[in-house]
């Protein structure tokens, strides 16, 4: 069995081959981040693998190529991206309530619910972009990111349950008034971050 990360072989002992393919992903797992990377694909045979759960579940292979990429090349293209998207969702929530003052509160409905995907999704890249990065909250200049974040979600809460009672116009004066507010704060801390992106890793 071949067993490559990058461009380099990986040897493995054969307790390692033996144990199966999470104990062999384990190993590249370890091997790629002594180099500061994470593993971002992975191939057998030459077919690209779906994820980590579709490597484990295969039987065979004799060809398996691990390829990474470093941790700081990785956070610094998710820090990019959620930083071009949140004027993008400052103006879609602007637009969600205009469309409930406008009358068109299905419309503002659907948007609304892609606009807390959205939020999620931010959320979710700034803390796997801490994690890999190591930065912990305390070190984050913006503001406190424990308080902020709670009351981010204390604003999704409102809005969810003011547009579950049926009261649109309020619903349209949280989202401009307590949400909006909420993620340009939290923009803020996209900057915090991307400060810190050519800092020793920790």
């Amino acid at each position: 069995m071949r067993i490559r990360l990058d461009e380099v072989e990986l040897p493995l002992s054969e307790k390692i081959i033996e144990e199966g393919k999470e104990a062999v992903f384990e190993a590249a797992r370890r091997s790629a981040l002594s180099k500061k990377s994470v593993i971002v694909e992975i191939m057998v045979d030459g077919v690209q693998i779906e994820d980590e759960e579709t490597f484990f579940s295969l039987s065979g292979g004799v060809d398996i190529h691990f390829t990474s990429q470093p941790i700081i090349l990785l956070v610094r293209e998710s820090v990019e991206e959620g930083r071009k998207y949140i004027p993008t969702l400052l103006k879609g929530l602007e637009g969600i309530a205009t469309l409930i003052e406008e009358g068109r509160d299905n419309e503002a409905t659907n948007s609304f619910a892609q606009a807390v995907e959205g939020i999620n999704w931010l959320v979710g890249v700034f803390a796997r972009s801490c994690a890999l990065l190591g930065i912990t909250s305390d070190v984050l200049s913006a503001g406190d990111w424990a308080k902020d974040s709670k009351e981010l979600n204390e604003a999704l809460e409102e809005i969810i349950s003011v547009m579950e009672s049926g009261r649109a116009m309020r619903m349209a004066f949280s989202i401009r008034e307590r949400l909006i507010p909420e993620i340009t704060k939290f923009s803020s801390y996209w900057s915090d971050i991307s400060s810190q992106l050519d800092s020793p890793l920790q």
